[in-house]
């Protein structure tokens, strides 16, 4: 059964993946609702937001095709009740002595790296509005900049 999907994907760089991505979808004569790009200027990422209607396994399959996109970081699949629930979260670390403290804060929201650079590491992960919440106390707790 088709339903509304949004397909939110984060890339580094922005030329020629529009075009790479638009082709995955018109391969499989998918409709795209909407499709928009934003800079995050604090990361430096690119965020694609692409919403469209088809069925689930269809639109796992495209996931999983742009994913193996070079330029692309993480894909991530969410239906329309799964946005009003689910948020997507980018933390940004300094890379300093204090990797246990960084432990501590990732594990709560189950975060992984998607760029490590000399000076900073951003981790992103798709969790809940209360989780957030308790990030933010244990952030505060633990007196992260």
């Amino acid at each position: 059964m088709k339903q509304e999907f949004t397909i939110t994907l984060f890339s580094e760089k922005q030329e020629g993946l529009i075009n790479k991505v638009a082709l995955i979808l018109t391969r499989r004569k998918t409709n795209i609702n909407s499709f928009s790009v934003f800079f995050c200027k604090t990361v430096n990422l690119y965020r694609f937001t692409i919403t469209l209607i088809e069925t689930e396994l269809a639109v796992q399959n495209i996931v999983y095709q742009m994913e193996k996109i070079i330029e692309v970081f993480k894909c991530y699949l969410q239906t329309e009740a799964e946005l009003s629930t689910y948020q997507i979260l980018l933390l940004k670390f300094p890379n300093s002595d204090e990797k246990e403290k960084e432990k501590q804060v990732t594990s709560i929201i189950n975060a992984f790296p998607i760029i490590q650079e000399t000076d900073y590491c951003v981790y992103t992960s798709k969790t809940h509005k209360e989780t957030i919440q308790q990030l933010a106390t244990k952030i505060a707790e633990l007196e992260i900049a």
